[in-house]
């Protein structure tokens, strides 16, 4: 007897491993795990357990690995699709929780993080002092492509038992809200955050105004100039040269008018739209923040975007304008933000 693998000839004949190299001594009718002698047709050592044949235990185990190893793959694998369905059926149910408040997924906007140069040059045309130019970091977040509409706050309304404002026989569906006060709108966000799990509240002052922009740098996202083919202002008046236009005297559907570069109807006109900032004349940093519900917080919030009823120098993006929260007007509406998950 010798080992096959360095031809050493162990010393005890009964050696189960080789003195020299360590491999395994197999011994003809002797078990190769303890060195019994093995029972005639035996496939197992009746004392170790061994399988007789170790060539084929060592196949046996080496399958049996490949074997474990594809069960935990598919069940990881299944674990997975388990996951991802979920959050599919998750995010359906999301979906067509909004839908119930008139809201589509394709109706939000994600906004990227950035920074930007918030206020206008001194050399901007009817700019006014409080505009002051100064860099600001805004966070990701998603935005309403347009203005709340009737359509959307009657269902709050209807739901919650509160009084619908009035829309001055303008139209109501497709056009926006109008005659709410800031605390009505943060009742609204407040209302559908509960209902679609995720928090929906103003933008500030500053994500309004990057929102506005775009990425552009001039008075207007549309340029140097603005047209009453891009914008609801008052056409009887002009900016920069512009010619006149139609001077319509109440609201439009909010999607009347060409979307900005980030796809957003309405940031130039139809209506103001409340911030959650508090309003400063001269910036501190209050336009970064969410005044939020705060009751005992009665300083004036800021409005952006101008309206109908504006001249265009108004409707700039860095044009500034501020209501008391309790304050309600036909020339006032306002839009949403929804917060992103980090």
């Amino acid at each position: 007897m010798q080992c096959t693998n360095c031809n050493h000839q162990p010393e005890d004949p009964e050696a189960l491993f080789c003195s020299q190299c360590g491999n395994p001594i197999y011994r003809e009718g002797h078990c190769s795990g303890c060195g019994k002698l093995l029972i005639k047709n035996a496939n197992f050592c009746d004392r170790c357990g061994t399988p007789v044949n170790a060539k084929q235990a060592g196949y046996d185990k080496t399958l049996k690995n490949i074997i474990d190893k594809e069960v935990k793959f598919h069940v990881a694998q299944a674990q997975k699709e388990t996951q991802t369905e979920h959050g599919i059926q998750t995010e359906q149910s999301r979906q067509a929780e909004m839908l119930k408040y008139g809201i589509k997924e394709s109706d939000w906007v994600v906004i990227s993080a950035g920074d930007f140069m918030m206020g206008s040059p001194e050399s901007e045309l009817d700019r006014f002092s409080n505009e002051s130019q100064h860099m600001v970091k805004v966070d990701q977040f998603e935005i309403l492509k347009t203005p709340v509409t009737f359509e959307m706050f009657d269902i709050f309304c209807d739901e919650v038992r509160h009084s619908k404002p009035p829309d001055e026989t303008w139209g109501r569906d497709s056009h926006p809200v109008i005659n709410v006060s800031y605390w009505s709108a943060m009742e609204y966000c407040y209302w559908l955050s509960k209902r679609c799990g995720s928090k929906i509240r103003l933008p500030t002052e500053a994500e309004w105004e990057f929102a506005c922009r775009a990425g552009t740098t001039t008075p207007f996202w549309t340029g140097e100039t603005i047209t009453t083919e891009q914008a609801n202002f008052d056409g009887n008046y002009t900016y920069a040269g512009s010619s006149k236009g139609v001077a319509l005297g109440k609201t439009t559907p909010v999607d009347s008018y060409p979307a900005n570069p980030w796809g957003l109807h309405d940031m130039h006109g139809n209506v103001w739209e409340w911030c959650a900032s508090v309003f400063e004349e001269a910036y501190t940093g209050l336009e970064t923040e969410d005044a939020g519900d705060d009751q005992d917080e009665l300083r004036e919030r800021v409005v952006r975007g101008g309206s109908w009823h504006n001249v265009p120098g108004q409707l700039r993006s860095a044009s500034r304008n501020k209501l008391r929260p309790n304050y309600h007007y036909l020339r006032v509406g306002f839009r949403i933000v929804r917060e992103m998950k980090q």
